[in-house]
């Protein structure tokens, strides 16, 4: 197996504000995997070129077939999770392409509805929130990005407006007790869940504003992979599960069969980023109970076709493997794939 990576940077439409700052591109490493004739894909996040390079005597030599084995390795040798996501990509992509099926028809997933996917709104005035809550009325779910400074009233202007589903995600913005009055004050808008209210690493203080809380509470950075999900059983009412943070979708097939023996409900979620990402965890949009599948929507120049969204109402492809075409740029041009 020959394994390769090159930086991959796209830009977004419009800055994406949150209280981490603004966003106007995303820096990705694209990873591909050849073997036998096909090339699997896979991209990483945040990751450095000497991290990448470290990958590569494991997968000198390595198959497909024996994923679960190589992945095992990687995590033996210190690989961090968002490069594990990239290889485990890559891997899945070479898997559904040499039994030529989609991926989620090859784990058994063809058929399963998927929920509508919700559509995030990053922090902005009060007049330009409004403006685009008109502009989505037909969108089934929004998702608001909320800051410290926010105090549950901006739930109410995209109210005013706004007659769908509304989600919200704290970002750690509060602490508990502010969290427990901002969530009064979201309920009475009518928002259906609150994401990740106070700062990761406080379990104690979010099982106290989980059962204090008239919204369901759902942990993400406190959620980062399968070893974190039993210690959030009666903490929270949901994760959110992501690829990049759990190591790829191995890792999140896993997270998800715990979260259901533990009885929370499962949000698979995204980072900015381009539609390989993105229909790499829609392959498992029908194990969810919510899904936030957008991050590649608001992108400029995305070199990644893939799922599609139409309306809120996700459709994966149905191509072998992940499914992500290489869109129309040409060998040269920016975003044109090796």
């Amino acid at each position: 197996m020959r394994f390769a990576h090159r930086p991959l940077t796209v830009t977004l439409a419009e800055p994406f504000v949150s209280n981490r700052g603004v966003v106007t591109e995303v820096r990705q490493s694209l990873v591909t995997l050849s073997w036998q004739g096909l090339t699997g894909y896979g991209t990483a996040l945040a990751a450095e070129p000497a991290e990448l390079d470290a990958c590569a005597p494991v997968l000198d030599g390595a198959s497909p077939h024996a994923l679960r084995g190589v992945l095992a390795r990687l995590a033996a040798a210190g690989v961090r999770p968002n490069v594990a996501a990239a290889v485990d990509m890559a891997l899945h992509d070479l898997l559904g392409k040499a039994a030529g099926q989609p991926l989620h028809r090859l784990l058994g997933l063809a058929g399963l509805p998927l929920a509508p996917t919700a559509l995030s709104i990053g922090a902005c005035p009060d007049d330009e929130l409004a403006r685009r809550g008109r502009q989505l009325a037909d969108w089934p779910v929004l998702k608001l990005k909320m800051t410290p400074a926010d105090d549950g009233s901006r739930a109410g202007v995209l109210r005013s407006v706004y007659g769908g589903r509304i989600w919200v995600d704290g970002n750690g913005s509060w602490s508990p007790e502010g969290a427990v009055r901002v969530a009064r004050k979201l309920h009475r808008h009518g928002v259906e869940l609150l994401e990740q209210p106070i700062a990761p690493g406080a379990l104690d203080d979010l099982r106290g504003v989980h059962e204090r809380s008239p919204v369901p509470v759902f942990a993400d950075e406190d959620c980062a992979g399968p070893q974190d999900v039993l210690r959030l059983r009666g903490r929270v009412a949901g994760i959110n599960v992501k690829l990049t943070k759990c190591g790829g979708l191995h890792a999140a097939r896993e997270m998800i069969t715990l979260a259901r023996h533990c009885g929370l409900r499962v949000m698979l979620g995204c980072k900015n980023e381009s539609a390989l990402g993105v229909t790499a965890m829609a392959q498992l949009g029908g194990l969810a109970d919510h899904l936030d599948l957008d991050g590649h929507l608001g992108l400029a120049d995305d070199p990644f076709t893939g799922t599609t969204v139409t309306s809120g109402a996700i459709t994966v492809p149905d191509g072998p493997g992940l499914g992500a075409g290489t869109g129309e740029a040409r060998p040269g041009e920016p975003g044109a794939l090796p």
